[in-house]
């Protein structure tokens, strides 16, 4: 019974359908857990179906989703992130589950873990993708410029490199290529 509903799942698979493919596997798994690679063809086909579904605010692919996180737990870290990476590539590493669901599902895996586990493109996923805002790590300080009535507020941007004016830079270029400087 179990290995007739898998092979109606891959049917299903083949034919596009994923929340189809994934519910009779999860039924199969439910049926009967200890068939053979029945844990990894449902994970792979979870892995599929939640690729076609689960979209963010954006309308593009759910990394968290893909991963089975979720983004708003406080508890979420690097750590976390590796450690369920590692445990879904066991279960559908091509080379223990030669089936053409896996390849795909190790693809978007992959891709969903490079994604969060680097600070800055985890980052600006987030941020894109409404989950927080920005980091606002530049301090802005007001300086006065001038003196009586020509006095202008100029922003000056901490931690950046400054450049001069507009005005002393066209001199400095001019006087290089005069030759002067």
């Amino acid at each position: 019974m179990t290995d007739l509903l898998l092979d109606y799942a891959k049917e299903e698979w083949i034919d596009g359908k994923f929340k189809e493919a994934y519910d009779l596997a999860s039924t199969a798994k439910e049926l009967d857990p200890y068939f053979l690679n029945v844990d990894n063809l449902c994970a792979a086909y979870r892995v599929d179906y939640v690729v076609e579904t689960k979209k963010n605010k954006v309308g593009q692919t759910d990394l968290y989703a893909i991963l089975g996180l979720n983004p708003y737990d406080p508890s979420l870290t690097i750590d976390t992130i590796n450690s369920t990476y590692c445990k879904l590539v066991k279960l559908v590493h091509p080379q223990l589950l030669s089936s053409p669901v896996a390849e795909g599902a190790l693809r978007f895996i992959t891709i969903a873990w490079e994604t969060l586990t680097n600070e800055s493109t985890k980052e600006t996923y987030d941020v894109r993708n409404g989950l927080r805002l920005p980091r606002k790590n530049i301090k802005r300080v007001a300086h006065q410029t001038g003196t009586g009535s020509d006095q202008e507020a100029q922003v000056i941007r901490v931690g950046m490199k400054r450049c001069r004016p507009m005005e002393d830079s066209s001199r400095r270029i001019c006087a290089k290529r005069a030759g002067y400087h």
